[in-house]
């Protein structure tokens, strides 16, 4: 005989009693329900999810439900869903959070029996958690002089990771509900962590000229990287899969058409930009088609003189002897060298930041802007620069005096004695 009990105004719970030769005891499900859902509505509800549990228990699917733990429904879910359909980049990023942070805390748990309030500790653990990375300490990365300065205090986990672990036991756990190898998502009564969207870094129109100059002198293979992520909006990863036989040079154009991918499993590797909206063709200014050219130029005479020990395979950004590099050359190449000039703390990536800001300030269209940079959408590209469009603002200001101007500026005239502006 099974049963139902309303928990409160908008739960219920529904059990039924296993059958002696499944075991013993009870299999529970709490049901949440609307609060536009009548209290008749709610009872039906229930009484149908009993009569489902009923028939699942009949059939053995509620036991297995019952037994399913996190982690072999993660397993199940790389498996037969993140491998065949993620990017390997992807499909690493949801291993490392599963195997570093999610399945150490929770993964022996079965899913039936995770309370909200487990899910919420965890997550309430995992923003004091200290950071892990390979890199070396900065204290350790300085000039042997400068060593004498203290180490900064250990990083904890940002709130975006935290939140970006949230995100990905929350799109298992629902596709463990559509395959219906679990009953509901226990995440549904977990509020998703709060995170506060990372503020995009950019030069402004004179740090980019004087970064340019500061080029000059530079080897030509990072000359022509950092170029292309300032100047055409690239991604690193769309810099490093850049060849040759791209370059439309009739129309001054390049083909973005692959990007330079890395994952410690398989190592280097060539796929397809981040989304399809990456996929495009970029226009290039005169001085950046002059450029290529001279690479054009190198990588023929370097191959004329080495000749079997020439190892270009048509890549743009290569080593001297046209070896390719590992993905994140030109970003190591480029930190160094901006800190010997004088652009301490910016990042390879805020070179394309820097393209996209300086054309939406001066009044490009955010559509193109957005077709040129890769992005899938126009909002992402509002979202991710509003900040650019500050000077816009600053036009909009101007052209309001003029408004002003042209009346006579009737915010300078002082008031006749006798208004009494407001009175009623």
């Amino acid at each position: 005989m099974g049963t139902i009990e309303q928990r409160g105004t908008n739960s219920w719970r529904v059990g039924e009693r296993l059958p002696t030769e499944q075991g013993r005891g009870w299999i529970r499900r709490t049901l949440t329900f609307p609060s536009t859902m009548s209290q008749a509505e709610q009872r039906h509800a229930a009484e149908v999810e009993l009569a489902r549990l009923k028939i699942e228990i009949d059939e053995g699917l509620a036991i297995r439900q019952q037994e399913l733990t996190v982690r072999a429904l993660a397993e199940i879910w790389l498996t037969e869903h993140v491998d065949p359909n993620c990017k390997a980049t992807t499909a690493a990023t949801y291993r490392a959070l599963l195997n570093g942070r999610i399945l150490p805390a929770i993964g022996d748990i079965p899913i039936s029996k995770l309370k909200p309030i487990d899910l919420q500790h965890m997550f309430t653990e995992l923003h004091a958690a200290p950071k892990r990375t390979t890199a070396l300490p900065p204290d350790q990365r300085r000039r042997a002089a400068d060593r004498s300065r203290p180490a900064a205090p250990e990083a904890t986990l940002s709130d975006r990771t935290v939140r970006h672990i949230y995100d990905t036991l929350n799109y298992m756990f629902n596709k463990g509900v559509r395959w219906k190898l679990i009953h509901r998502n226990p995440l549904q009564d977990v509020d998703r962590p709060r995170a506060r969207r990372k503020k995009v870094r950019s030069l402004d129109d004179d740090q980019a000229v004087d970064l340019l100059r500061k080029l000059e002198g530079e080897e030509l293979p990072f000359r022509c990287a950092v170029l292309l992520a300032l100047l055409c909006g690239l991604r690193l990863s769309e810099v490093g899969g850049l060849r040759l036989s791209d370059v439309d040079w009739e129309h001054s154009a390049i083909n973005v058409t692959q990007a330079l991918h890395y994952v410690p499993a398989v190592g280097n590797y060539m796929d397809t930009p981040k989304s399809e909206a990456g996929e495009r063709v970029v226009t290039l200014p005169q001085g950046m088609m002059d450029l290529l050219a001279e690479v054009r130029r190198y990588q023929e005479e370097m191959a004329f003189l080495l000749e079997d020990r020439w190892k270009g395979d048509g890549r743009i950004v290569t080593a001297w002897d046209g070896r390719p590099l590992h993905h994140d050359t030109p970003s190591k190449a480029f930190r160094s060298f901006a800190e010997r000039n004088g652009f301490e703390g910016v990042r390879f990536h805020d070179l394309r930041h820097t393209h996209a800001s300086i054309l939406l300030a001066n009044n490009l269209d955010v559509v193109a802007v957005a077709a040129r940079i890769g992005h899938e959408s126009p909002e992402t590209t509002l979202r991710n620069y509003a900040h650019a469009l500050q000077r816009r603002d600053r036009e909009s200001a101007d052209a309001m005096q003029q408004l002003l101007d042209r009346a006579g500026d009737t915010t300078k005239k002082a008031p006749n004695p006798g208004d009494n502006f407001g009175d009623t």
